[in-house]
């Protein structure tokens, strides 16, 4: 069974932007180590995603309560590629 890559960290930036085609995408940075980044220290949320709304608002309260927020990627993470979200979650 192959695993799930995944990072756990801090919130340390929320960037919401839109892409060259038009589609909104916000990018978190966690505070983890530099070896363990993706390109430019970003994860990808896609507007597409369709939990886009839930996530947003995951990543949003994480970053205000200082919780560390979980996430798992569609691919291995790598300091080549963003690390496009697949789900996220939070523990209390």
């Amino acid at each position: 069974m192959a695993t799930i890559p995944q990072r756990s960290g801090r919130v340390t930036r929320l960037y919401v932007t839109r892409s060259s085609a038009n589609e909104g995408i916000t990018f978190i940075r966690l505070d983890i180590p530099d070896a363990e980044q993706p390109k430019d220290g970003y994860f990808q949320l896609n507007q597409r995603h369709p939990n886009y709304n839930a996530l947003y608002s995951l990543a949003l309260t994480a970053a205000t309560n200082g919780l560390e927020l979980r996430i798992r990627t569609e691919d291995e993470i790598t300091p080549n590629e963003y690390a496009v979200v697949r789900y996220m979650t939070v523990d209390w």
